[in-house]
């Protein structure tokens, strides 16, 4: 959260508190508070429903009305009244089992893997491992599928499917009918959306085989099993993604791969001539204040020797993989830190 003050100390006693904002909208979540208060209610009355302290309640409310996941009114009156209080628009939106925009699981998923890696932090810097690996380098196919199915999921429709349909058109020379790769798509739904969107294009999805079959299942659910097409496959081996694409959408996978370079030459030769690759990733900018909004999110990653590019390199490395027409697109909304976004040509 951001305290508006001059002193050059607030923001790191902004990030000495932060583990109490972090539990305080866990046990929001833990609790299905924001559930309970789609209609307002008052602190003791939400004490009496889910058997808490009544006087800590009404703190630990303040708190979340004070990170802006709850608004409170005090009715007009000459009597004292109790503060009623209930969920935000943004509460309602992200954090309630029925919004289809609900991110419950994922921001659950995120704050446990981020919370493992700092408690190993030290470790990892003097000595380059930690006696546990991070819950966050666990993911092994059987995980990232499980992930896949729920809390990617959810980051996917409710951040990337809007992100990436809002930045489709400054995609130029796309032609009216085409084939498309979604790589490394996880559950499939930003697939989903492309061939939506593309109505005229078939498509494909490639994702190591147990989340692969995540994929499928959203795929046949949207009654798009005619038009896209899964390839369940390991992406560091070489061949996994076929060819004859006229468009590739990779985000945030090369940071996976051993090899990224040659996963790079590896969609150009897999583009039809003229076709196109999007590539959407978080990079380390030369400006703090940019650099800030993801290295926080992105040093579990760097720290097991991960691919994160710095500002400068993604251009650099599509034109020696053979892209022409290099396109910097700007920087778009993703899960946890923005991404910055480029498209080249196979000439």
């Amino acid at each position: 959260m951001h305290f508006h003050t001059a002193h050059p100390l607030q923001a790191f006693w902004n990030l000495a508190v932060a583990p109490i904002q972090t539990q305080a909208l866990a046990l929001a979540l833990e609790l299905g508070l924001f559930e309970e208060l789609h209609k307002p209610d008052t602190a003791g009355g939400i004490a009496a429903r889910l058997d808490l302290h009544p006087a800590n309640t009404g703190v630990w409310l303040d708190l979340l009305w004070s990170m802006g996941l709850l608004e409170r009114a005090r009715p007009e009156s000459v009597l004292p009244v109790e503060t009623r209080y209930r969920a935000s628009a943004v509460a309602s939106r992200f954090f309630t089992s029925d919004s289809p925009e609900n991110c419950t699981q994922a921001w659950q998923y995120r704050a446990r893997a981020l919370a493992g890696v700092a408690t190993q932090l030290h470790e990892l810097v003097r000595a380059g491992r930690a006696e546990r690996p991070p819950a966050e380098a666990a993911a092994t196919s059987g995980n990232w599928a499980q992930a896949a199915q729920v809390q990617i999921g959810q980051e996917q429709r409710a951040i990337s499917v809007p992100a990436m349909l809002q930045r489709l058109n400054d995609v130029p020379g796309l032609p009216e009918c085409g084939r498309f790769l979604d790589l490394g798509g996880g559950p499939g739904h930003v697939a989903i959306a492309l061939a939506r969107q593309l109505s005229a294009w078939h498509g494909a999805v490639c994702e190591l085989p147990d989340t692969a079959r995540v994929a499928q299942e959203n795929i046949a659910k949207a009654n798009l099993a005619s038009r896209i097409r899964v390839l369940g496959a390991d992406l560091n081996s070489g061949g996994a993604m076929g060819g004859n694409y006229d468009l590739i959408w990779c985000s945030s996978v090369l940071h996976f791969l051993d090899d990224p370079q040659a996963a790079l030459r590896e969609m150009f030769q897999a583009l039809n001539p003229g076709g196109r690759l999007v590539i959407a990733h978080a990079e380390i900018r030369d400006d703090a204040r940019e650099a800030a909004r993801v290295l926080p999110f992105y040093t579990p990653m760097m720290l097991r020797a991960k691919y994160v590019p710095r500002q400068g390199q993604m251009p650099r490395a599509l034109a020696d993989a053979g892209f022409v027409d290099i396109d910097a697109l700007g920087s778009m909304d993703f899960p946890m830190s923005p991404v910055w976004l480029y498209a080249g040509r196979r000439p």
